[in-house]
């Protein structure tokens, strides 16, 4: 019995050897694979030949072998089966087909005024049916949330961001219309997995990445890995403390950087800086407050401006050298509208981060779309593959 065991889980290890090579480098022979992987030629030939059956492996062409017989090439069946990713913000809902390979074959991005105001199953049937992907081929589906999320279920809302009976409800019709399995995980966890794709950053270790928009939250890689904490809510950077008030009163990052906390802020002063540029361009009317009218008051040099950015930059310039003075992070990328408000707001981010910081840290600006609708893809095909191999 034992020995029957130990049989079967050499088969799978093989199997998944197998896969795992094809996947990262492409395909291979028969022989080649026996070679590289240190296994006999009939073993490798017995779990390809079953893989095959399986449809997780293809033959593909054949090899360039310059005497003798040419050999048949197998390779990884990136489409045996599908994923989706879904990306559920507060005004936009967004889709991905992905292959095994985390290829993002079809996009569908939506619009809405109002959570009620779209009916999102419709959307994803119509989407694959548009796609000429049938449902049954669809493993499993990642979904990119706003909220911590407990066990990978279903979310805690810390925030109002999106409404949450709208997750409620897609992910019961998902249930109802699809025989795939489902992963919800935040938002900026998987907007870091999908930075670190497109941009091609996967070779880093540690890695931090920080969304500073109506919110603040953190992604971070630890060891090449997502690092979600014991409660799956690592990440919560917005609670942290960069300052505290003379009167005791401690206000955290979101209070003070935000797009949410800059706002409140700039109705606090408003009265009192009827002589900035901001306040005109409002028309002394706080109701005409926004982030945009701050865009532009910044590119007029407005002082008040000026100054308010100088503390938010301070603020998120302290709290990222904290952690990265704690946990020796060596890259940080920084996405959100406040960031990419004003050049100079890196510039004094960094400037703060090289001076608490005792080793070499850079903060660098996002520059991949739509991060977190590729990480999610990205979980969902990882999912896939785990299942697929045991």
């Amino acid at each position: 019995m034992t020995r029957a065991g130990n049989q079967s889980m050499v088969k799978k290890n093989n199997q998944k050897a197998i896969v795992k090579y094809l996947m990262e480098n492409g395909a291979a022979s028969r022989a080649d694979l026996a070679k590289i992987l240190e296994v006999s030629k009939p073993t490798i030939s017995k779990n390809i030949n079953e893989l095959m059956e399986y449809g997780i492996l293809i033959e593909e062409g054949k090899g360039d072998n310059e005497l003798g017989k040419k050999s048949i090439l197998v390779n990884f069946n990136k489409d045996h089966k599908y994923v989706l990713g879904i990306d559920i913000s507060k005004r936009r809902f967004k889709i991905a087909l992905g292959d095994l390979l985390c290829n993002i074959k079809h996009t569908l991005d939506i619009e809405y005024n109002h959570p009620d105001d779209i009916d999102c199953i419709t959307y994803i049937e119509d989407f694959i049916h548009n796609n000429s992907i049938n449902k049954s081929d669809i493993y499993c589906i990642g979904i990119s949330y706003p909220g911590i999320i407990s066990n990978g279920a279903f979310p805690n809302i810390l925030s109002e961001k999106v409404n949450q009976i709208k997750l409620q409800r897609l992910t019961n019709a998902i249930d109802k219309v699809f025989d795939s399995k489902i992963i919800i995980k935040n938002d900026i966890n998987l907007a870091i997995i999908g930075e670190r794709i497109i941009t091609g950053l996967m070779n880093i270790n540690n890695h931090l990445y920080i969304s500073v928009d109506v919110g603040i939250g953190a992604g971070l890689i630890i060891g090449g890995k997502l690092y979600e904490g014991d409660r799956n809510s690592a990440g919560e950077i917005g609670f942290t403390v960069p300052n505290i008030h003379v009167d005791g009163k401690y206000v955290n990052i979101e209070e003070v950087a935000s797009k949410t906390g800059i706002i409140k802020i700039i109705k606090k002063d408003f009265n009192n800086i009827t002589d900035s540029k901001l306040y005109k361009l409002c028309d002394g009317n706080m109701d005409n407050i926004s982030i945009n009218k701050l865009s532009q008051a910044l590119k007029q040099k407005d002082v008040y401006c000026e100054g308010l950015m100088d503390r938010v930059s301070k603020y998120l310039g302290i709290t990222i050298a904290n952690i990265t003075s704690l946990l020796d992070i060596e890259n940080v990328v920084i996405g959100g509208d406040i960031p990419k408000l004003d050049e100079s707001i890196l510039i004094r981010i960094n400037e703060v981060v090289s001076n608490l910081v005792p080793f070499h840290t850079s903060v660098d600006i996002a520059k991949a779309k739509n991060s977190s609708l590729v990480g999610a893809v990205k979980i969902a095909m990882e999912q896939t593959i785990k299942d697929i191999l045991n």
